[in-house]
């Protein structure tokens, strides 16, 4: 019986021993699946980084008629070259002509020393010539790995295409954009703590006894292998329970009770591993709010979940951020950030979903059903907590925000078109100012599409140079004898009627062809001022215009062409951009005014401009805004205020025009204050090309700008 009490015993202890180690190994086996899915979808994430800046900078309306330009080699250092040393998804940016010719070729933001295809190899030639083939093909991106003298690299190319169906395409001047990005230590760094791969390394080779990952190039063949040892929990767990596992073999109840602890030990285990990843996957790491992956899974439960009630999303956006960011620098920006989300917890009820989407960006989504019991003021709440003081250190800083609201009933709602109207009413409510709420309505769609609308045919305007130019006359306060004009753009459209230049000008801002209008404004103005001797052009310069590196140098290629002496042109420009952009406002100004351009400062005296700027930036005028100048007929304290704004420019030797001169009494006090160029409908009003050359110019010429016909 002893005997075969010990033979039962060592059979049943040996099934037990067995069943442990099976644990063991599954436990082992599921975190290397997990580990193995996580690395690869770390590289699946690079792979689509890379592929989705390349799809957008080629597929690019600028971007092409730029490469078929004499400043193409300048454009493409100035926006992909430089841009490779600090960009997270790309390093390396190489463009080829349609022969296959290097045009530009950058790695870091430096040039390479010798030609790409022997820096990365055959496969760099084989995936230029066939970009056009390449593309997503079986659900697989077209990124592939290939060595390089760097390292071990990924890359793509594609063919620069226009965006705009408008755009013809000479497919013989089809320039080929590629773009790699090279698994350097700190990119495969980043990809161990993003996706928590502990000592994740890249070899050549495959690595024995560890997980790995191959990369393959464009023939599919492994080439690298991004390599981890596993981290082997069901085998730690193990050891955890030896003790109890050996005490046990005496007596089988504690046997068999250290068994189940030990399995239940190891799954909890593997849970938690997997509810910490997936936590950290859907929280934003600076302020602990949800994130945009978390919040379309809310977005897209709630639907499931729910088929009654209706659903809110705010979408919140800070004003004033970026001067926060400028001003005390990225910490305080980030530590405003972090206080904002804290504010927005604290007063929107728990039910509430709060996630950061990015940037100064927050969403806000309401569920209201018959589970929840969330008030109507949620947009308002969330409005009032963020435009209060933040206390910052010993700072106190007080932005604003935006906030665009869409609701819709949890039965019928599309969670992309839902985002789609928040976002389009966010919009509208920072086009209207700081501070306010705007819900979609179909008044907001209808605008959204008119604006799309007058884009299109903006761009068409634009294609034909379809702008007008008016000219309003400057005259000289001494004895009111013209001495230049201002050029103002103005734009007839068949289908739309006249649109007025505030409208037409936001939407070529938003719509990134505020440099194509303004340039082409300053090429008329410059040809039909060459025809008028003896006066000065004045030309408004738009703050994208100003912010672009390559400005100053078309500026002088559109002097040159025309034969017009710089010395008769002057750029206006307005404070914004010295707030926003200082260096690169300095930078462009100097440069233009080593060209022999004036530069004067627009709708001076209604906003931030101060002495420090006037002292800061080289100024040769300023123009006063003529709010200041319809201030003087209706209010006793403008005048005052104007002869001390007129003073302080005329005592740091600025040259002064105030424009909006209406009547004789404006007049009469702007030149006793000193200014010396006056503008405005008293003198003339803007006048066409042919009207202001037969007015001032083909006919004897008219000293008095009154007596002009104004």
């Amino acid at each position: 019986m002893a005997f075969l009490f010990i033979l039962v015993a060592s059979i049943f202890a040996g099934i037990v021993f067995r069943s442990v180690d099976a644990m063991r190994d599954t436990a082992n086996r599921i975190d290397d699946e997990r580990a193995l899915d996580a690395t690869t979808a770390a590289v699946d994430a690079l792979r689509t980084q890379l592929f989705g800046i390349l799809h957008d900078n080629a597929t690019w309306d600028g971007a092409y008629k730029q490469l078929n330009s004499i400043n193409r080699k300048y454009w493409v250092i100035e926006n992909w070259a430089n841009t490779g040393a600090d960009n997270p998804a790309y390093d390396t940016a190489v463009v080829t002509d349609a022969r296959g010719k290097v045009i530009v070729a950058y790695k870091d933001g430096e040039e390479l020393t010798e030609p790409p295809a022997v820096f990365f190899g055959d496969h760099f030639t084989t995936i230029v010539r066939n970009a056009d083939q390449l593309g997503e093909q079986a659900g697989i991106t077209p990124v592939y790995a290939v060595r390089s003298k760097s390292g071990i690299a990924l890359m793509a190319a594609a063919k620069i295409r226009p965006s705009s169906t408008n755009t013809r395409i000479e497919e013989r001047n089809l320039y080929t954009l590629f773009m790699a990005r090279h698994l350097t230590p700190r990119v495969i760094g980043d990809l161990a703590q993003s996706f928590r791969i502990e000592k994740l390394n890249l070899s050549l080779a495959r690595a024995e006894n560890a997980l790995n990952v191959p990369l393959t190039d464009l023939d599919g063949t492994a080439i690298a292998y991004l390599s981890w040892p596993s981290k082997l929990p069901g085998s730690r767990s193990f050891l955890t329970v030896k003790t109890q596992l050996a005490v046990g073999a005496a007596i089988l109840f504690v046997f068999l009770t250290g068994i189940a602890v030990a399995g239940w030990v190891a799954v909890r285990k593997l849970r938690q591993d997997e509810a910490a990843a997936r936590h950290a996957a859907l929280r934003d790491a600076l302020t602990g709010l949800w994130n945009r992956r978390a919040l379309l899974e809310h977005l897209a439960d709630l639907t499931r979940r729910e088929r009654e009630g209706t659903v809110e999303l705010c979408l919140l956006d800070l004003d004033g951020f970026k001067r926060v960011n400028d001003a005390w620098g990225h910490a305080a920006g980030d530590e405003l950030i972090a206080t904002v989300a804290a504010r927005l917890r604290n007063v929107l009820p728990p039910e509430a979903f709060i996630a950061r989407l990015g940037g100064d960006e927050f969403a806000i989504v309401a569920a209201r059903t018959s589970d929840t019991n969330i008030g109507d003021d949620v947009a308002d709440r969330a409005l009032a907590a963020t435009c209060d003081v933040f206390a910052l250190g010993t700072r106190q800083i007080q932005v604003a925000a935006s906030i665009g609201r869409a609701t819709a009933r949890l039965a019928d709602v599309d969670m992309g078109d839902l985002m789609r109207a928040a976002d389009v009413a966010l919009y509208r409510a920072k086009d209207l100012g700081r501070g306010r709420i705007v819900t979609f309505d179909s008044e907001l769609e209808q605008r959204r599409r008119d604006d799309m609308t007058m884009e299109q045919y903006l761009k068409t305007t634009l294609e034909t140079e379809g702008i007008d130019v008016f000219y309003q006359p400057l005259f000289r306060s001494i004895d009111q004898s013209i001495c230049g004009v201002e050029a103002l753009a103005r734009w007839s459209s068949s289908p739309l009627g006249r649109v007025p230049p505030d409208v037409f000008i936001s939407v070529a801002e938003k719509a990134g062809l505020i440099e194509t209008l303004g340039l082409q404004v300053l090429r008329k103005a410059i040809r039909a001022s060459a025809g008028w001797p003896d006066i000065g052009v004045c030309v408004n310069v738009s703050p994208v215009q100003l912010q672009d590196h390559g400005f100053a140098t078309a500026v002088a290629s559109i002097l040159s062409d025309a034969g017009f002496d710089a010395r008769r042109l002057t750029l206006e420009i307005t404070e914004g951009v010295l707030i926003s952009h200082p260096e690169q406002a300095l930078k462009a100004i100097t440069a233009l005014k080593d060209l022999g351009i004036g530069i004067a400062l627009d709708d001076f005296g209604t906003g931030f401009a101060s002495i420090g700027m006037l002292r800061s930036f080289p100024f040769d005028r300023v123009k006063v805004d003529k709010s200041l100048v319809a201030a003087l007929d209706t209010k006793n304290d403008t005048a005052p205020v104007l002869q001390a704004t007129v003073a302080l420019a005329n005592a740091m030797g600025i040259a002064v025009t105030i424009e909006g001169i209406e009547t004789e009494l404006q007049s009469s006090i702007a030149r006793l204050y000193g200014c010396d160029v006056m503008q405005g409908y008293l003198y003339s009003k803007p006048l066409s090309e042919a009207d202001m050359s037969a007015r001032y110019f083909q006919s004897p010429k008219r000293r008095y700008g009154k007596a002009s016909g104004a």
